[in-house]
């Protein structure tokens, strides 16, 4: 197998590395027995299970090399999918030069061991169906199966493909609530085909099929939401008394209890308005609407900040260490406690693989030689460092 463009065999490696299955067949374990393959495919397996972008010390134009790189793989008519994968890559291969000189410059000094948490471990495919009579279906994280849950209405479901509805001329319509925990996500397929994923601790209410002018559904936590073409039935999602009209397009919902609610636009339109009768607002793509009163704070985004879960990943451009915690303690369900006045709101730029362990992403923090972290149990002690 050989391939003529550079660009190609990248994006071979990231497919392999997205599917370790691939790792089984003979034709790829030819390919890797050669040294350059091989060589890339540990480059990029080392930074895909977990990229950090410092800001101490760090000069290489990363957000301009992305751009450039993101112009040229669209232009190439790939899926957005793949272009992530690609693009996620590239930047984090770009940086491992200036990654490098960070880490000499700190070898130095005196590093903290990376702690190691047997009892914290990365998030699965894993939910509760809960139907309107009050049923519970536990989805589990393997198997596949189907059944029957009220008149004409058959669920398929696997940890792959998630949770898929076919049902029978004349079913009764009734109301489902797909709840995901801490330490999961799972993927929904309605019935007019707009495919739901779902973060950790999130939870969706949704009719088994749409009738009427309008397909509603509510939301609770984290969704991305891939909404099915209707000009004439609206897709609405209601959260936090906030909600969003769509036609068809692909959006990002968060709405964490006491957070402030976010809706993020990928591609198409949609109005957003806080309560039913409000004013609304249009995004346009690339850009993210913050409710923390009535009226949103709206402004152009880099979407991967807010999307990249759903493909697999936690990607964060100059933020606190708060906001980073509390996404991670979501995904493998711990608890966090902070020593130090300052610690909480230090500020940093990440990107890494769900898959990885969190000892992966607590000593690529540790290695900026701001932080320290402890592991007690199911709980994670961050302390700043003192110089």
């Amino acid at each position: 197998m050989k391939f003529e463009k550079e660009e190609d065999r990248l994006n071979f490696v990231i497919e392999i590395l997205n599917h370790p299955e691939l790792l089984q067949e003979v034709r790829v374990q030819e390919w890797l027995a050669e040294p350059r393959n091989k060589d890339l495919y540990e480059e990029c397996r080392r930074y895909l299970e977990g990229g950090l972008r410092l800001t101490v010390g760090d000069q290489l134009d990363v957000e301009g090399e992305y751009r450039n790189f993101t112009r040229k793989m669209k232009s190439g008519g790939r899926s957005r999918r793949m272009t992530w994968f690609s693009v996620a890559a590239a930047v984090v291969i770009l940086i491992s030069a200036s990654w490098w000189l960070l880490e000499n410059s700190l070898s130095s000094k005196k590093q903290e061991v990376i702690p190691v948490a047997e009892h914290i471990v990365p998030g699965k495919n894993q939910a509760v169906l809960i139907t309107e009579s009050g049923e519970e279906l536990v989805l589990s994280a393997s198997g596949s199966e189907s059944r029957e849950l009220g008149e004409g209405i058959r669920v398929e479901y696997d940890s792959l493909r998630g949770i898929n509805y076919n049902l029978a001329k004349g079913a009764v319509v009734s109301y489902h609530t797909l709840r995901v925990p801490k330490g999961a996500e799972y993927k929904l397929t309605l019935n007019d085909g707009t495919v739901v994923w779902l973060n950790s601790e999130s939870e969706l209410r949704y009719p088994t099929s749409f009738v009427g002018e309008k397909r509603e559904v509510f939301l609770k936590g984290e969704g991305y939401f891939s909404v099915a073409h209707d000009e004439k039935h609206p897709f609405i999602v209601v959260s936090s008394d906030i909600y969003t009209k769509v036609y068809g397009t692909e959006f990002n919902v968060r709405s964490y209890g006491e957070e402030d609610v976010h809706v993020t636009l990928v591609q198409g339109r949609v109005a957003v308005k806080k309560t039913e009768n409000g004013s609304e607002y249009t995004l346009n793509p690339g850009e993210n609407a913050r409710f923390a009163e009535s009226v949103p704070e709206i402004t152009k985004v880099n979407v991967n900040r807010y999307i990249a879960w759903k493909d697999g990943y936690f990607y964060y451009e100059n933020e606190s260490l708060e906001s980073i915690m509390d996404d991670l303690k979501r995904w493998y369900d711990f608890d966090v406690m902070y020593v130090g006045d300052k610690v909480r709101d230090y500020r940093f730029e990440l990107w890494a693989s769900r898959d990885s362990e969190i000892s992966v992403i607590t000593g690529l923090l540790m290695k900026t030689n701001r932080i320290g972290v402890k592991v007690n149990g199911k709980t994670l002690v961050v302390s700043e460092v003192i110089r």
